[in-house]
């Protein structure tokens, strides 16, 4: 352990560690719920095992990345990013799963998701180029200084969506527009924010006006594939395909509404236990919790994300130079879109888009990266103070 680790340990975000472990419990009771008994195919063997070695490693990965220097990171920022870019692409060599091109398929039955690490790879470049810029004797804040910030993005968003995985892609736009939210001037902030609120004003008027001909022409276009328009459609009315591309999103509705203040209780969930839901453990698993332990128990979780959220942002505010504050400003709007967008699509505000509440969810690159995004806040946590000489 450096000096500069035994000096700060006090300053160590115990808090965060402790809403870690708190979201883990969480993940643990509602996988094992969801999938008890259960003798769904599509359910992985040895779910809980599984789930609870990748917890294990991801912390393991979590706490390395706490002990690390987080200024290692961009040293091998052009590392990581050609990495990243090149999984993406070498992921379409293998089988899709589900329909989509997002899983390269290891040795042993294992398998990894490129576009999991893309994110974080893509955050570190871009926290880098920032924070050099922000250095230079004159810094380029202009929208054309910006061209490298968003060809960051773009190369992997496009690999990101020809898998298809849309709800990566709109993970990858909510982390641009986050780290912008701290860089740019607040007039070209304000610039994008309109053109963002224009399209997407237009795009839910055209949907809502002339929804079969939108819808026709998006896949007309290959701009979203079938399967991604029908999740729009019953995003819009559920009822329309009631046992085709809404049935999922019914079920998780009935199943949140059926539990009530305080739950149906653990393993007595109707929707839950009866595996009404498919793929619960997955895109899914906050119905799972919602229906079990009630309004108030999902509450506590939602209100531990948020302190999660909270704690971070206070160490980005704190960090000692730019790199470290982009570094967290990128996974916090990587983590807050997450959570919003799968919570908003179990209670039918938002469409689904396969999206993983972070965490929480069943998978192990989701989980190792979410870690160790954790990793780096606490490490710029150890890293806020100046050293003190004796």
């Amino acid at each position: 352990m450096d000096s500069i680790i035994k000096r700060n340990i006090r300053d160590l975000d115990y808090p965060l560690i402790m809403i870690m472990v708190l979201i883990s419990v969480y993940s643990f009771i509602a996988i094992y719920t969801a999938t008890y008994g259960k003798s769904d195919p599509n359910i992985p063997t040895h779910i809980i095992i599984r789930q609870l070695v990748w917890e294990g490693l991801s912390y393991l990965a979590m706490f390395a990345m706490m002990l690390l220097d987080y200024h290692t990171l961009a040293k091998y920022r052009w590392w990581l990013y050609g990495i990243s870019i090149f999984l993406l692409v070498a992921v379409f060599a293998f089988a899709k799963v589900n329909g989509a091109h997002s899983w390269i398929h290891l040795p042993g039955g294992g398998s990894i998701q490129p576009s999991e690490f893309a994110k974080l790879a893509t955050i570190v470049w871009v926290a880098d180029f920032m924070s050099k810029m922000n250095e230079r004797e004159f810094p380029n804040y202009s929208l054309k200084g910006l061209l490298p910030i968003f060809a960051a993005f773009v190369v992997p968003f496009v690999l990101v969506l020809k898998e298809p995985a849309l709800g990566q892609g709109l993970v990858m736009i909510a982390i641009m527009v986050s780290m912008l939210f701290v860089y740019v001037k607040r007039r070209h902030m304000q610039i994008m924010l309109a053109v963002g609120v224009v399209f997407v004003i237009a795009f839910v008027a055209a949907v809502g006006v002339y929804p079969n001909q939108t819808i026709k022409l998006l896949e007309n276009q290959h701009v979203l594939h079938s399967y991604q328009t029908g999740r729009l459609v019953s995003f819009i009315d559920p009822a329309i395909s009631p046992t085709g591309s809404g049935y999922q999103v019914l079920e998780a509705e009935i199943a949140v509404g059926s539990g009530g203040v305080f739950g149906q209780g653990l393993l007595k969930g109707s929707q839950t236990n009866g595996s009404w839901v498919p793929f619960q453990w997955t895109d899914f698993i906050f119905s799972a919790i919602a229906e079990q332990l009630g309004f108030v128990g999902s509450s506590v979780l939602i209100m531990l994300f948020l302190f999660m959220l909270y704690r971070m942002i206070r160490v980005a505010m704190t960090s000692l130079d730019d790199f470290g504050a982009y570094l967290i400003a990128g996974a916090v709007g990587m983590f807050a879109f997450q959570i919003f967008e799968n919570i908003g699509m179990n209670l039918v505000i938002s469409p689904a888009t396969g999206i993983t509440l972070p965490f929480v969810s069943y998978g192990g690159s989701s989980l190792i990266v979410n870690f160790l995004s954790v990793g780096i806040v606490l490490s710029v946590s150890l890293r806020r103070r100046t050293l003190r000489f004796d």
